[in-house]
């Protein structure tokens, strides 16, 4: 029990002291233990979810119209603009003659200014390309020299081998000048001290002074030669910039010229239609500003702030006159509407950074060994870290809630950010932030705990760490899914991981990485999704499951993805190698209880898989995790199994379609 204590020291253990007030020497017993911590995790996602006094859901009308707002607002301005930019044109006309032509005349000369700023970048950028190719061949002539002193150094050497002069150090071991020397790497080019002297005393001081002159040029052509790239390519984005602005130029001319016709009665007419328009927009804008205090005015009394909305944004110092409340319903407020412009990182699925510096993992989610010692579910991944670790945002988002840290008690706090995400931290010590605070990703927010007998740890604990949960729409979900493993110990993590920190090693070098070394438990051959199906097969099905065509056909009729029904075949009866009845390889109808189904013919078997999904059982499931006892605890199932049945059938479609399947794949085509 020690031993497993140290491994799974999470809220939920806490929870059967805090609500029992058990002895910390009681016997657990899994049924009990797992209703208590069941309990507890619905108490937990209760309070997350359904007890806070605001819903996110009663400020979308809000903000929709705020954005309307705003968007009429952008508009409005973008007009005004214009009239400005038509308004100075105008004065500047004048002085002149205010006609069509004037105003084309205006145009013409920024288009001719812009095409001379043009022509002058490509000339410049000519001649810097010019100055690449010159230093390119001065670095050809210098390799070229380099590589005729390397041979006079080489004769040398070959010389006072093969006459056994190995040179020795002072120590009596043997220099290694032959293979600084010999090798292709850029350490040929720097001479050791010893080898130094030695060279100098046989071959001059000069010689090797002018060979690691050579070296040095070589170097600073290609600093020079990487900088000027760079230049070029600030350039040629310049460039870019003003040949978009060119084309604008010309549409604007042209467009002047389609409305006008031509005409100066025509153009008088077109300055004051973008005036009329103006007008309109303001008339709008200030009809979605009415709405926009109506609405907030009703969301504010329905949350108990009876003051009125300000005519405007409402200010720092009008803040400090409001009551609690209503500064509690404005934060909310603006956390909700802070959340929808911000962003997470782009073309990557690690949209979460780690929350503390270690990366050393004690208990993984759903970790099966939790699972059967305590009989709940670990929704969370438990990291261990030192006592007051700074804990950081791992995403922008703002405090949901918290549980302050006591003596004796467990604490945590929890952040909402973007797109229904929601993060926990359990075993807090200390807490950095305040409530409905908005935080940047990457802030401290609070220090971690976990000590036995410290504030926030719980009456029991066997050692500091974070125990981090995420949550997706109100369901609890694999950190690691959002977050990357590659600094992670890989001979540590679960097999069911493997495909994931490979990718993500790979993601971080840009896809130069040599991950070779990473041999992964599970892996198949193939370019592609279908080659790797096909390697399957004939690698671990038996003859009579070996047929890729009867396995695809069967799915696609059945709407669910040819990998997945694989995955079952090979999670149920390792694709007909352990069948319990004759060529039930997805053991339809077997049951815990003794019940049996015998089928006539392999493509009998799999058709029945098919049909299985499909019934009324199962037939509305859509995503992986809804199978099993993995991830439904109380529908009905294909799998009684609790962790290894899912995570084999994970570790299995990862591998077929050749990045990290999440928990929540949707199985049936077209979803």
């Amino acid at each position: 029990m020690i031993t497993f204590l140290k491994k799974y020291s999470t809220g939920g253990i806490l929870c059967i002291l805090l609500c029992t007030q058990l002895s910390p020497s009681f016997a657990i017993d899994t049924g009990s233990s797992g209703n208590i911590i069941n309990a507890f995790k619905q108490k937990e996602k209760q309070i997350l979810f359904e007890s806070l006094p605001f819903t996110a859901g009663s400020t979308n009308g809000i903000l929709e119209q705020e954005y309307k707002m705003n968007g009429l607002e952008s508009l409005k301005q973008k007009i005004a603009q214009k009239q400005s930019e038509y308004e100075a044109k105008r004065i500047q006309a004048e002085e002149h003659i205010n006609t069509l032509s004037q105003r084309v005349a205006l145009i013409d000369a920024s288009i001719d200014e812009t095409r001379q700023a043009m022509e002058e970048a490509e000339t410049l950028i000519e001649q810097k390309e010019r100055k690449i190719e010159i230093w390119k061949q001065a670095q050809l002539k210098t390799q070229y020299t380099i590589d005729s002193y390397k041979k006079t150094i080489l004769s040398y050497l070959a010389n006072i081998y093969s006459q056994g002069n190995i040179g020795l150090t002072n120590s009596g071991q043997a220099d290694i000048i032959q293979s600084m020397l010999l090798s292709d790497k850029d350490s040929d080019f720097f001479i050791s001290d010893i080898t130094y002297k030695t060279l100098v005393s046989e071959l001059g001081e000069q010689f090797v002074h002018e060979y690691r002159e050579l070296v040095r040029q070589q170097y600073v052509h290609q600093i020079q030669i990487q900088e000027q790239k760079r230049k070029i390519e600030t350039m040629k984005r310049a460039l870019q910039e003003q040949k978009r602005s060119l084309q604008v130029q010309k549409s604007q001319k042209e467009s002047l010229m389609e409305v006008t016709q031509g005409k100066e009665e025509l153009y008088t007419q077109y300055v004051q239609s973008q005036q009329q328009a103006q007008e309109e927009v303001e008339t709008y804008w200030q009809k979605a500003n009415e709405d926009y205090k109506d609405s907030l005015n009703t969301f504010l009394k329905k949350n108990g702030c009876h003051q009125s909305a300000p005519t405007s944004r409402i200010t720092d110092a009008q803040k400090q006159n409001l009551s609690p409340q209503c500064r509690r319903v404005y934060a909310f407020f603006e956390n909700e509407n802070s959340l929808q412009t911000s962003q997470y990182k782009e073309n990557t699925h690690n949209i979460f950074t780690w929350p503390v510096t270690s990366r050393r993992i004690t208990a993984f989610f759903r970790d099966p060994g939790y699972f059967a010692y305590l009989g709940s579910h670990h929704d969370a991944v438990d990291i261990a870290t030192p006592q007051s670790s700074p804990i950081y945002a791992p995403a922008d988002g703002y405090v949901y809630y918290i549980l302050p840290p006591r003596q004796g008690g467990y604490s945590y706090i929890a952040l909402k950010h973007k797109d229904g995400f929601v993060s926990v931290y359990g075993h807090i010590s200390e807490v950095e932030i305040e409530p409905y605070q908005f935080v940047r990703q990457g802030e401290l927010i609070a220090r971690s705990g976990g000590a036995p007998g410290t504030p926030g740890a719980g009456p029991m604990t066997s050692g500091a760490h974070l125990h981090f949960e995420l949550w997706k729409d109100k369901k609890p979900v694999d950190p690691f899914r959002y977050m990357t493993l590659a600094d992670v110990d890989y001979s540590q993590i679960p097999s069911r991981y493997q495909q994931k920190f490979v990718a993500d090693i790979v993601e971080r070098t840009d896809g130069y990485a040599d991950t070779s070394q990473f041999r992964q438990t599970f892996v198949l051959r193939g370019n592609t999704e279908a080659e790797r199906q096909k390697y399957m097969l004939s690698r671990y099905a038996t003859s009579d499951f070996q047929d890729w065509n009867m396995w695809v056909d069967t799915a696609l009729k059945a709407n669910i993805d040819p990998s997945f029904l694989m995955c079952i075949g090979l999670s149920e009866s390792t694709l007909g190698h352990h069948l319990k009845t004759r060529y039930n390889v997805g053991n339809v109808g077997n049951t815990d209880s003794g019940g049996v189904y015998y089928f006539d013919s392999p493509e009998e078997g799999v058709l029945w898989m098919g049909k299985t999904f499909n019934n009324k059982y199962l037939g509305h499931y859509t995503t992986i995790d809804e199978l099993s006892r993995w991830g439904n605890q109380n529908g009905p199932i294909y799998a009684s199994s609790a962790s290894n049945w899912h995570n084999n059938t994970i570790k299995c479609l990862s591998a077929l379609k050749g990045e990290f399947v999440a928990d929540d794949f949707q199985f049936r085509l077209g979803q």
